[in-house]
């Protein structure tokens, strides 16, 4: 009987010693003073005026400070600021802010709501981004996680990539999404394309394409 309960013990210690699992929160972190600066590259095709419109900038998300929600959680309010140039200032565009729980981060943008990541960060998690809002469903997964990735000077040792788990590309359209996010650190890639082409030539006559690179983050 003491042999047993003395395994027991043991057994109960070493379950008490082991690490709390890892579900990925360290992903999507928020703190207030925290900035992200990102080089945007966006195409507009307008197949109205038959027009395509390139637009270069820099974007600086801010992480301004704690609120709590309708919902009681504690969310962060974002400033969203925007330079156009070198010799331009950087001038307020948009607020928006984001809110996580134990099982998701939620963006809201604009007023939309979107789920941006879902926990715990496994190969076999899937979600709707599109599950709060009135948006056609748009699964979504992981891919390479704790993955190594680089952006021209900068270098990240633990990523996380989220894919659509069905991107479309067709005669007539391509929709495809990746995001990036770092540890500690937050998104800090995002390839966006939604695009209709002309079905005899394949060209693209309308819709989106844009990117998000960062370039720059730290802490004020």
């Amino acid at each position: 009987m003491l042999l047993i309960a003395a395994v027991v013990a043991t057994s109960c210690k070493k379950d008490t010693d082991l690490p709390p699992e890892d579900l990925g929160y360290s992903f999507f972190p928020y703190i207030p003073g925290d900035y992200r600066i990102y080089d945007v590259d966006s195409t507009f095709y307008d197949d109205f005026l038959d027009s395509t419109f390139n637009t270069t900038f820099q974007l600086k998300e801010i992480y301004d400070s704690y609120f709590t929600d309708s919902q009681g959680r504690k969310c962060i309010r974002i400033e969203r600021w925007v330079k156009m140039a070198d010799t331009t200032n950087w001038y307020l565009r948009d607020v928006w802010y984001s809110c996580l729980n134990n099982f998701r981060a939620e963006k809201f943008e604009e007023n939309v709501r979107f789920v941006k990541l879902a926990f715990p960060i496994r190969t076999s998690t899937e979600w709707d981004g599109n599950a709060f809002n009135d948006m056609d469903a748009q699964i979504l997964e992981y891919e390479n996680i704790d993955g190594f990735y680089s952006i021209g000077t900068l270098s990240f040792d633990s990523t996380v990539t989220i894919v659509l788990k069905s991107p479309i590309n067709n005669l007539i359209n391509e929709k495809d999404e990746t995001e990036i996010y770092a540890r500690h650190i937050g998104m800090i890639y995002k390839k966006f394309r939604d695009v209709g082409k002309e079905f005899v030539t394949g060209t693209v006559v309308s819709g989106v394409d844009y990117t998000y690179e960062l370039t720059e983050y730290g802490h004020n």
